[in-house]
């Protein structure tokens, strides 16, 4: 789920980083936004767009949407908690269709629930009309294949738990400043002789979480999505070390959720978000009862 929720526009980048579920998207309105004690529950109102194939040279039109985006967690009737993501396209007077693109409509459930320390089960169901016959071929597998890619949101998870916790030992360094580590590789043990030392030599070869020294066999690289003010994504490759990889990926996940919305200060009192109280209230978005309408419609478990 950490991988999942993206209820601000620079979330989604990240998220889209590593899923590639989107091509254009925007944060339209909060409903409900996520709090320290339920940091998944979230209900959004997004537009995104997705690049079809032969866009560029004007043979088809990209599609868009206008979506409510549901995460939470929910009870099923036997107890069991079950997380779901819902996306469902809604219409505003104030979303009207744009130049160059066909606005299509979709309504799409997915719920997972834990079988075992590293499995999942995924239950879904999704209805797409991307505004046209001759494009349904295209548009409407890779849509399905996205949104049902658990593994990719998984992925996106651990890699942003990494971010999270690169920027808060970075934040520490600064104050404190970069222990000295022997020079021997934190992994295997092995001398590092053959490397210049100071710091130039150590940016390149060092893990990033605790400025031990890391083999070239030992040491593991991965790319990590990071949006500045400007909203300008960019990636970098980082170095890290097993024991770091291990710990950072096993950490709870609710954990370094809400974490990070205590050090980016989005703390939210309540779920309701005040710039909509006036015109939507919570009886007439009520997620949870969509959410059982699916299941009991759907027969699931």
């Amino acid at each position: 789920m950490y991988g999942l929720v993206s209820p601000t526009l620079e979330s989604m980048r990240v998220k889209a980083s590593y899923v590639d579920d989107f091509s254009g998207a925007a944060v339209l309105d909060s409903i409900v936004e996520p709090s320290l004690e339920e940091p998944y529950q979230a209900l959004i109102v997004k537009w995104m767009e997705i690049d079809i194939p032969f866009a560029s040279i004007n043979l088809v039109k990209n599609r868009d949407y206008v979506y409510i985006d549901a995460t939470g967690f929910i009870k099923w009737r036997n107890g069991e908690r079950l997380a779901y993501h819902l996306m469902h396209s809604v219409n505003f007077p104030k979303t009207p269709d744009l130049p160059n693109r066909i606005r299509g409509n979709m309504s799409a459930m997915a719920f997972w629930r834990q079988v075992g320390s590293n499995t999942m089960e995924l239950f879904g169901t999704a209805v797409m009309d991307p505004g046209g016959d001759m494009i349904k071929r295209i548009a409407v597998p890779n849509m399905v294949g996205v949104f049902f890619c658990t593994l990719k949101y998984a992925y996106c998870g651990q890699m942003k738990k990494l971010a999270f916790m690169l920027d808060k030992k970075y934040a520490e360094s600064k104050l404190h400043g970069a222990p000295n580590k022997k020079n021997i590789c934190v992994t295997c043990s092995t001398p590092i002789t053959s490397r210049r030392l100071g710091d130039f030599g150590k940016s390149d070869h060092t893990c990033k979480l605790c400025f031990g020294y890391v083999c070239h066999a030992c040491k593991i690289v991965r790319k990590l999505s990071f949006v500045d003010p400007d909203l300008l994504l960019s990636q970098r490759k980082v170095t890290f070390c097993t024991a770091c990889i291990s710990e950072v990926t096993s950490m709870s996940s609710v954990d370094v959720a809400r974490a990070q919305m205590l050090a980016s200060g989005r703390i939210y009192a309540g779920h309701m978000h005040s710039g909509m109280q006036s015109s939507i209230s919570s009886d007439s978005v009520d997620t949870r009862s969509m959410i059982s309408d699916y299941l009991v419609d759907a027969g699931a478990f």
